[in-house]
């Protein structure tokens, strides 16, 4: 009996241990939920937010539920970075009190984070009913719309935004976005102009130079996106932009040290891994370029682009079997898949189905004209197929779209020869040489061009000229030399004369 006793005493003792705590926390001594609530405020304030979710949870096994205790532990969860709890806390809270100001606006941005678009769009509706004309609430919307991919009513949520707080610039940057994304690329440019020049951070600025980019400024892509790097190196799509940059401006070394340097604060992103593939498959280093795609599907496995991409280098490397597979997996996924439709075109080359070949690959060069890989095997089947004029044709814009790219200029200068066209073979060869000066299988055909030719047309200067050739095929390779009964000859010639 007298220990039952201690225990009613020790029980009185620590109710009114919480009945003085509850005391002090709270003036409005109606619920203890609201001592328990400004308690964990406290702790909220301090950033420990643990302790402030181990307190709340005190007040959630009391009888009566208080929208303000599912509030605050939602914003818990948030600062912690779980936005399915905060989420599940907020919708408690507002099933609770759908009149809090506040609690849709938070609501709107976890199902954001969740991905639940369709869900934050309501949300933000509602809060929108209770709290009208607040430039969150039209950020968030818009924010919910542009996930939707529905750009033009986003666009409006963000205009809005931007007319109720002229210095909401994220509401700003996302209305440029999405004018970016309608193709109104001048109300962008006002707009990426005024936050780069007012408010330069790494996200106005990267905007900015893929603004650039899109209109073919690229040297002002460039200049912002270095200016974005600048406030955060770890940041990828700058150098992805880089990337793309040097990549039309036919700039492989550029290309590959920012792809490099990039692998030093990104080694996990996919996307980094895909575009540096890209550009090596732009400039037919499939070997390469087969290494970054394989990367890309090590990380994520269900890359459909990244399937295509390898299937293309291995298309390349006469490997059809398997690049069939994984084009074919691409393209019923992706049927606009670039790389894929490359692939396709590839397999056909490499099968000698000509016809076929320069179908797919005209079909690519309708979305870009400036591919030169394109233009030069469908120069080739023109080859292969005989038609003379569309084989020049596609040479020549092989060339153009490429100056530098000398198996064009070769294989070119290879057909001149057996139609006999020898001076302008020598002309592409001679073009050719500027490039590269010690290719000896360049110097070699223009040994051998202007063997040709000269003996048309034999003096002192042509025949030494040609002969000097020769001395420096010898001088880099002795057996790179593919013609000393021509040599020989003209030796004689010389002689001679």
């Amino acid at each position: 009996m007298l220990d039952k006793f201690k225990k009613i005493i020790e029980y009185i003792k620590k109710l009114n241990f919480s009945i003085d705590r509850y005391k002090e926390d709270t003036i409005v001594q109606s619920l203890p939920s609201k001592a328990i609530v400004n308690r964990a405020k406290k702790y909220i304030d301090k950033g420990d937010y643990a302790v402030a979710e181990s307190i709340l949870n005190e007040a959630v096994e009391l009888p009566q539920e208080d929208p303000l205790v599912y509030k605050y532990l939602g914003i818990c969860a948030e600062k912690t970075g779980r936005f399915d709890d905060a989420m599940i806390a907020y919708k408690k809270s507002a099933n609770i009190n759908p009149q809090d100001k506040e609690i849709w606006t938070k609501l709107g941005f976890s199902q954001i984070q969740c991905k639940l678009f369709e869900d934050a769009e309501k949300a933000f509706e509602n809060a929108n009913k209770i709290n009208p004309s607040n430039t969150d609430v039209f950020a968030g919307w818009g924010m919910s719309l542009m996930k939707q991919k529905r750009y033009a009513e986003a666009h409006e949520k963000f205009v809005e935004a931007t007319r109720l707080n002229k210095y909401n610039f994220m509401a700003m940057l996302f209305a440029a976005i999405m004018e970016m994304r309608l193709e109104r690329y001048e109300d962008a440019e006002l707009k990426l102009n005024f936050l780069s020049t007012v408010a330069p951070n790494e996200s106005n600025t990267y905007e900015y130079a893929h603004l650039k980019y899109i209109k073919k400024d690229y040297k002002n892509a460039e200049y912002y996106a270095k200016k974005a790097l600048e406030f955060n190196p770890m940041m990828l799509n700058p150098y992805l932009i880089l990337g793309k940059i040097y990549r039309e401006q036919l700039e492989y070394k550029k290309a590959e040290e920012n792809f490099i340097h990039a692998e030093i604060h990104n080694s996990s992103k996919p996307d980094l891994y895909y575009e540096w593939g890209l550009m090596e498959q732009y400039f037919e280093n499939y070997d390469k370029a087969r290494v970054k795609f394989e990367k890309v599907l090590e990380i994520s496995p269900e890359e459909n682009f990244a399937k295509g991409g390898l299937g293309l280098c291995l298309a390349a490397n006469g490997d059809l079997t398997d690049a069939e597979f994984l084009i074919s997996e691409a393209l019923d996924k992706e049927p606009e898949c670039y790389p894929a439709l490359k692939g396709k075109a590839m397999i056909a080359f490499k099968k000698a189905e000509y016809d076929k070949a320069v179908e797919y690959f005209k079909q690519i060069l309708k979305e870009d004209s400036s591919d030169y890989v394109c233009n030069y095997y469908i120069a080739k089947s023109y080859e292969n197929l005989g038609n003379d004029i569309l084989t020049k044709e596609y040479y020549e814009n092989a060339i153009k779209n490429f100056p530098s790219f000398l198996k064009s200029y070769i294989d070119y200068s290879k057909y001149l020869i057996t139609k006999k066209e020898y001076a302008e073979a020598q002309r592409k060869l001679r073009k050719a040489v500027k490039i590269e000066e010690n290719n000896t299988e360049i110097l070699n055909l223009l040994f051998y061009v202007s063997y040709i030719l000269v003996k048309d047309n034999i003096c002192e200067y042509n025949v030494k000229e040609v002969l000097t050739l020769a001395d420096k095929i010898n001088e880099l390779d002795p057996e790179a030399f593919k013609y000393p009964q021509e040599r020989t000859e003209l030796t004689n010639i010389l002689n001679n004369l």
